[in-house]
């Protein structure tokens, strides 16, 4: 099952600019945060699950990387590893398994780097610029947009996935970031839970979702010190806003 994420035809994918990276991992909340946070810094990406997927969407996308977990459902990452550096694709090994046996496995298949969970986003965005970049025999031309929301003192900033009030970097889950981040970019209407469920979580969420909804709204806040909702309104019978208004 791959991740809830657009999908371009094969054509328009092999014309794009942008460098094209293959998830493969069957954790759909790490697939979903590396996606966001790559795709708000100018990469392609595809997700899966599975080796058998991340074989049939590799054929489609034919990544410039492949950033591979080890323990996947169908078979060893590993071995899908030596399989893909035979295409001549990078890879890069994210797994939660630090033992320097596997670490030295995964470099033996072919692994072009190995990084462990949990892990920090901008290392392994360096991380890969690095292996592009040597690939590319020099510079590679990403842009970054500036996607931030910028509020009197709190900004919401997707490139780093942070956000901060009075300069101040705020202590966001990556759920309540993105929870957030959506609101924010798309104000001034009102969002069913459901809706917000779908954004968000995606297909990836459990019963009961819509009340886990209502506590990270609390959550978040507490941490922009919204606790009378002047910013993210409750609308009764309805769902939430963010009320973001000209003079903002």
């Amino acid at each position: 099952m791959t991740v809830n994420i657009p999908y371009l035809e094969t054509s328009m994918v092999l014309n794009s600019p942008q460098p094209k990276i293959l998830i493969v991992d069957d954790d759909p909340a790490i697939c979903q945060l590396i996606s966001r946070f790559f795709s708000y810094n100018n990469y392609y990406i595809e997700s899966a699950a599975d080796a058998k997927t991340a074989r049939e969407l590799f054929q489609k996308l034919s990544p410039d990387l492949a950033i591979l977990d080890v323990n996947l459902p169908d078979e060893s990452g590993f071995s899908l590893c030596k399989e893909i550096r035979q295409t001549g694709t990078l890879v890069l090994m994210l797994t939660c398994m630090t033992d320097t046996n596997c670490v030295l496995e995964g470099f033996e298949q072919g692994a072009d780097d190995y990084l462990t969970k949990p892990f920090n986003l901008e290392i392994l965005k360096a991380k890969i610029a690095a292996l592009l970049k040597r690939r590319h025999g020099g510079e590679i031309n990403l842009r970054t947009p500036n996607n931030s929301v910028i509020i009197d003192q709190l900004t919401i900033d997707p490139n780093r996935c942070e956000v901060t009030l009075n300069h101040e970097v705020l202590p966001f889950t990556s759920l309540e970031f993105e929870l957030l981040y959506f609101l924010a970019t798309h104000s001034n209407r009102v969002w069913e839970r459901s809706d917000l469920i779908s954004a968000v979580w995606g297909d990836n969420y459990e019963i009961g979702a819509e009340r886990k909804v209502d506590v990270h709204i609390g959550q978040i806040r507490k941490k922009i010190n919204d606790l009378q909702g002047q910013r993210i309104k409750t609308i009764r019978g309805k769902g939430y806003m963010f009320e973001h208004s000209k003079s903002d």
